[in-house]
């Protein structure tokens, strides 16, 4: 099995303020996005890093909390446990009433201001979410723009290509920079592809930013014991003669109709087309979709979708699969190529900037509107292997 991990963040400061607000609201996510991974082990690297001289905030609609440091860390621990395979769901998770009571109060004591707000102090968001998301929140905690800021960049999708988001989407994340670069930040991006993007965004804008780094995430061996994976996936797995997985939130930009539509076609043609296997949730603005998913008599039995499996289970699936389709018009980084790299599984994807940054050698690149070269290389690679489900993810 594998683990996603981050490049440390730089600080400077003896002291950190980490917003936790993404990851305290998803605390009762069985299984994480790629932001709510990323977030946590930055979270995770900080509070080992600093100790007791990491501090946490939470910022929501009571207002803005500074957390006990041993709140912060209950939780971390918690989500590390839940979400990386040490233990089940269920296990070492604090009561949900526990964390609420002590935000409830949102309210930032004139102590917190003193010991935390201060010039060696550094403010870190990994989540596009928190305090930023609270008009005119950063200048009520941090008036004379003591802290130092790093702001950790997923993409700026929202901005480029709203049409592929929910319509508040774009005026909540504009609104969301905004609050944060009235002062000198660090800008932490997740690729090369989306500095780049953000350099020419931050000059637009006239944005002052003080550094642009690249804190790009890996996947490494970890030695935790793998949970069980169950019936269900084990059954899927062993019935396939060949099928091909996608994974993702379902939704426009990630391009499932190309898919559904060649799948379609192929079940159409010949009796022994392979299997496709759709691995995540179900999003929004996604109407067609989900009417294929749910009502298109063509594809049901030869297209099974999974909206719930952890890390393990997701890695047991590609590990049997025949390649990792992955035919997105847009993505800021795309972490199942990271895990299809470390599997060494074939990869047939968009041929759009990032996927060329970290995609790996003997990837396939297509454009994701060549409905023709998609069916042609998932034709040419579905000649029935043999899989056996006691074969281990790493």
């Amino acid at each position: 099995m594998f683990k996603l991990q981050m490049p440390p963040v730089p600080i400077e400061t003896s002291q950190v303020l980490f917003d936790l607000s993404r990851l305290l609201r998803s605390r009762n996510r069985a299984f994480a996005t790629g932001v709510d991974r990323i977030d946590l082990e930055i979270a995770l690297d900080l509070a080992a890093r600093f100790k007791t001289s990491c501090y946490f905030l939470y910022a929501g609609a009571a207002g803005v909390t500074i957390l006990r440091h041993e709140t912060g860390i209950s939780l971390l621990r918690a989500l590390d446990a839940r979400w990386n395979g040490k233990q089940s769901p269920n296990e070492h998770a604090r009561s949900t009433q526990s964390y609420t009571a002590e935000i409830a109060y949102g309210s930032v004591t004139r102590r917190d201001r003193r010991t935390v707000v201060t010039s060696d102090t550094t403010y870190v968001v990994a989540s596009h979410s928190g305090l930023g998301k609270i008009k005119g929140g950063i200048g009520r905690l941090d008036p004379r723009k003591a802290m130092k800021r790093v702001i950790y960049i997923h993409d700026i999708i929202p901005l480029e290509m709203p049409e592929y988001q929910r319509p508040e989407t774009r005026p909540a994340f504009e609104n969301y920079l905004g609050e944060l670069m009235d002062a000198p930040v660090t800008i932490a991006s997740n690729s090369h592809d989306t500095d780049t993007r953000f350099r020419q965004l931050a000059g637009t804008k006239g944005w002052t930013v003080e550094r642009f780094i690249v804190l790009k995430p890996a996947l490494v061996p970890t030695t935790a014991a793998r949970l069980p994976i169950r019936t269900e996936i084990e059954t899927f797995i062993s019935r396939q003669r060949s099928f091909f997985t996608v994974i993702g939130t379902i939704e426009p930009r990630k391009n499932h109709l190309l898919l559904l539509n060649l799948w379609r076609q192929m079940l159409e043609q010949q009796e022994d087309a392979p299997h496709l296997c759709i691995i995540g949730k179900r999003g929004w603005e996604n109407e067609n979709v989900l009417d294929m998913l749910d009502r298109c008599v063509a594809i049901k039995g030869s297209v099974t979708e999974f909206g719930d499996l952890s890390d393990g289970e997701v890695q047991a699936v590609m590990k049997a699969s025949t390649a990792l389709l992955f035919p997105s018009f847009v993505e800021g980084l795309g972490i199942p190529l990271l895990e299809a790299a470390a599997l060494d599984l074939p990869c047939i994807v968009s041929d759009i900037p990032v996927f060329r940054e970290i995609a790996p050698t003997g990837t396939v690149f297509l454009d994701p509107l060549d409905g023709p070269g998609w069916k042609r290389e998932i034709i040419s690679r579905s000649l029935p292997p043999a899989h056996d489900i006691t074969r281990q993810v790493g």
